[in-house]
Parts: structure tokens; sequence; C-alpha cells
């Protein structure tokens, strides 16, 4: 019965994992928009415009659906403004209006002064901050011109730069000042146009070719996206002033056009959808686009969060919040969707590591992260920075906890370019390595899955330092015997305040604080196997 004893503590680090969820809103509904965090859905049932939340459901809040009447329901990053168009009764036309929440009142805001058939004119999208409206207003019965509304300046004409064409507004930044939409070209071709303060600009290919019109805009009013165009083989795309276009893409089938239709605040995410041509869009599929991970399947991307479907296929999405987390659209058999993407772990990528403490719990999941390197599994980053001793640092995801074939991985720095050590399968699938710490740099750790396996765990980091006798504390430390058989003793010249015990799959076994400069540890309930102490 022979024990070994060595030096360790533990500490505990809460961490949480939003799941995944997919609700269908019900058949014929169109979900177009999203507030900030996803948590307020705005639509149209065909009829009349729609808002949704998780605790009330669909509620019907009037206006008029797009048909005859044009237009496209938004609400604002609060969830307390929805713009759409509705009959305004004074004048028995359709116009650009809005719906307060808090009122369920609605207010019409006017147009230019004329009308095609019934609609004066149409809302198509909203600001951020609720303040703007942007849309289409007509100019006589055959032509209209993009609008903007703010309740300082009423509605405002933002022209054409195409004598005889229309214009039209379809999105605007976080304040207004920034508006995406299209232009008519000579021949008819609908162009992507950008207004700034006003100010209209064109988008164009890299080879000059004009590009189709932008559908949605980032928050931030840096990027615009749009697509099915010619010019670039009928692909998506997104296009900032500094990048120009990037296309989304190839197509998913050959033959097969695709659109962007939403962006985050940020523009790192986009939305969209790819179908056959000229099938309707329900017969496409649904994408979801990161500069990372690049373009992927919505649908398949809801299945292996944990959604069932129940054979759906998200293959019209129309908006994501601001913050990625929701993007609503509607389904193959027409019921409107909206799904709740988990947000990527705060340590996602080297960058964000979380520092450890010796000696840390953390749990987690890989579920949701991307792969930076290592394996072709996702991955999360922890450090550890060193105490000012040399130090023996064991990482381990051996403890119970860890639900998929792990592996672990140490670097030097964030380049990932030096990799001091890795492992797999050191206790059945699950990983662990010891490094040594120099006392004073900082080391990375990579947990992600052998081959591309993902899922929870929980990783122990404990610390033991390498003691020399230069050290006046514990030059006097005295434990024997080692082997142990039945009894463990310690003795220093100074007190000794803390002694734990724990197996060497991280449990603790006992904890004392004896004060006393001589301690005795009774082993016999112990079975033979290596053990650690952390001793203060």
């Amino acid at each position: 019965n022979s024990k070994l004893l060595v030096i360790v503590f533990s500490l505990l680090m809460p961490f949480t994992n939003a799941n995944a969820q997919f609700f269908e809103l019900g058949s014929g509904l169109t979900a177009t928009s999203a507030s900030s965090d996803g948590s307020v859905v705005v639509g149209d049932n065909g009829g009349q415009n729609f808002m949704w939340t998780e605790g009330s459901g669909v509620v019907l809040i009037g206006g008029v659906a797009p048909q005859g009447f044009g237009g496209q329901a938004a609400v604002s990053a609060d969830g307390t403004l929805i713009s759409a168009t509705r009959i305004n009764p004074s004048t028995n036309l359709g116009e650009l209006s809005s719906y307060n929440v808090a009122t369920q009142t609605w207010t019409s805001h006017g147009s230019l002064g004329s009308s095609s058939g019934s609609s004066a004119s149409s809302a198509w999208g909203m600001s951020s901050d609720g303040l703007t409206i942007v849309g289409l207003g007509w100019i006589n019965a055959g032509s209209a011109h993009a609008i903007k509304w703010t309740a300082a300046g009423g509605v405002e004409d933002l022209g054409s730069s195409v004598s005889g064409r229309s214009t039209r507004a379809n999105a605007a930044n976080s304040d207004g000042s920034i508006i995406a939409g299209w232009q008519d070209s000579p021949s008819g071709f609908r162009q992507g146009a950008i207004w700034t303060n006003g100010v209209q600009s064109l988008i164009t290919h890299s080879n000059g070719d004009r590009a189709t019109e932008a559908g949605a805009i980032s928050a931030d009013g840096v990027w615009a996206c749009g697509g099915q165009g010619f010019s670039n083989d009928f692909q998506a795309w997104k296009w900032s002033d500094a990048t120009g276009i990037i296309d989304i893409g190839p197509a998913p089938t050959s033959g097969w056009r695709g659109a962007a239709t939403g962006l985050t605040a940020d523009g790192s995410k986009a939305v969209g959808f790819y179908r056959p041509w000229p099938a309707p869009a329900t017969f496409g599929r649904g994408f979801i686009h990161t500069e990372l991970d690049g373009m992927l399947d919505l649908t398949d991307l809801a299945i292996t969060l944990g959604n069932d479907l129940q054979g759906a296929i998200l293959a019209l999405p129309l908006g994501i919040s601001d913050d990625g987390s929701t993007v609503v659209g509607v389904t193959n058999s027409g019921q409107g969707f909206v799904l709740r993407i988990p947000s990527e772990p705060l340590n996602n990528s080297c960058s964000g590591a979380i520092a450890l403490d010796c000696d840390a719990i953390v749990t987690g999941s890989t579920a949701n992260a991307t792969d930076s390197g290592g394996e072709a599994a996702p991955d999360v980053y922890y450090s550890y920075t060193g105490s000012g001793t040399i130090e023996n640092i064991t990482i381990s995801l051996c403890g119970g906890g860890t639900n998929y074939n792990s592996y672990l991985r140490v670097y030097s720095d964030c380049t990932l370019a030096t990799e001091i050590i890795t492992n797999d399968d050191f206790c059945g699938e699950q990983s662990e390595l010891t490094f040594e710490s120099d006392g004073s740099s900082t080391y990375y750790i990579m947990v992600e899955g052998a081959g591309v396996a993902s899922g929870a765990y929980s990783l122990e980091i404990s610390c033991a330092p390498i003691l020399g006798l230069n050290n006046n504390v514990l030059s006097s430390l005295v434990v024997y015997p080692n082997p142990v058989d039945n009894q463990l003793f310690i003795r220093n010249s100074e007190p000794i305040k803390v002694v734990t015990i724990f197996a060497i799959t991280g449990q603790k076994l006992l904890h004392m604080a004896p004060n006393n400069t001589s301690v005795k540890i009774n082993t016999d309930h112990l079975q033979s196997g290596v053990y650690f102490a952390h001793i203060e």
C-alpha cells in the first residue's frame, strides 16, 4: 500500500453555454426582421403585419402586407418600434408608417404627394435606433424614388441619378445616415446603391459591371449585401467601400442563384439563400456566412446544434439580429421560422483566451466554437501565466464531465507556431498533459476534439512548484515516508497552514488546516496508488 504525495490545489470558475432553439411561427407567415437580441420578430401573414416574442407568440398588429402596397416590416434594435406599410385613413392610400409597441398605435408618415394604384409610399427598412424609416414614394403612377423619413425632417426625396428612372431605399444603418437600396439603370437594371448623408454612390463589381440591388446594410454602415446578378455568376455578395464586393458562394447546386438578405451589426455574419431558377425561393436552401467558416448550410447547422426540424428546410432566411443570435425567415413549406443560434464562446480565439489560476476547474463546450488550428474540430483557449516560481503545470480532462473524444495542446504564443506539448487519449478518450512553466511566461492551452469531435468538457489545471534548497520557507520541509504505509508525516520549521490531498483524477479526498509545524495523516482509508498533496 504505497502512496506518493506531491503538490496541488483547486478553484472553481463557472462557464455557461446556451442551447439552440427553433420556432415555427405558422403557415403563411413571413418573418422579415428581428430586434438586436432577437427577442422581438416582425413580419406579415399575407394580409397584415405581426409581432412575435417567445412569451406572447404571434400577435397581429394591423397595417397591410406587401401584396398590392409594397414594403417589408422591420423593427428597431430595442424592439419598441416597428416600420411597415398601412392604409392612411385620411387618404385611403398605403403609406410608410410606424407602430408603437407600447401604445399599440399606428402613425402614417406621408409620401411624395403622388400615388400608383392604392399605394402612395411604402416602408422597407428602419434604422436601429428607430428614428429613421426608409422606403419608396411614388412621384407619378409609373415612377418612384427612394425616400427617408425622420420626425425632424419628414419625408425626404433621395432622388434618382438616372433621369426618368426609379430608386428605392431598402435598409438603413443604426442612425439612418447611410442607406442601402437600388437605382434603376437606363436599361432598367436595378443597380445596388448607397446613400451617405443623402449623397448617392453606386456599387459595381471589380470589372466595372453593375452589382444588383443592396437589400440590407450593417448597423455600423460599413457593409451592404445583395445578389443574383450575372456579373458574378449569380452569387450572393457582401460589399464594403474598403473591400469592394466579396462573393458568397459558389452555389451549392450548379445553376442556382443566391442573395444575401441580412447582416449583423458589424457585418461579420450574413444570411441569405440559394435557389433553383426560376423556381420560388422556398425551393432553395438558406445559408449563414462568416469570414472564418465561409458559407454554411443553415438547415444543416440547425440540426448540428441539436434542433429537430421535423423535415423542414430553412429555405429563405430574410434577416439576422444585430448580435447574430437569431435568424428569421420562411421554411420550404411556407412556415415562418425563428432560429436561435448559440453564440461563440468568449474564448473562441486565442486572443480571447481565459486566464486560469492554480488550480482551476472550468467547464464549457466546444460545440459552438470554430476551428482555428490543430485538429479539424472546433477549439477554445485558456492561458496560464507563471507565478514567479518554476512549476510543473498539469492540464487534465480526465476528471469527469468531458463527453467527447478530446485533444489538448499548449502553445508559447497566439501565433500557434510553437507547440510545446500535445496529448490525445491519456485516460481513455480524454486528454492530460504536463509542461514546465518558467515562472514568468504566458502559455496558451487549446481544448479541442480528436478529428472533428466536439462537446462539453471539464478542465482541471494543477501546479506543482519545482523547489530549490534556497527556498527559506520550505528548505526544512520533510514529507515521509515515501512510499507511505499507514501514516504520512509532514514537518517544517514554519507552521503548516493547510494540507489538501487529491486523487490523481483531481478528486479532493482530505482537507485540513493544522497550523502546526508537525502533521500526521492516517492513510489507511486510501487505496494503493499515486496521490497529490498541496501544502501551504
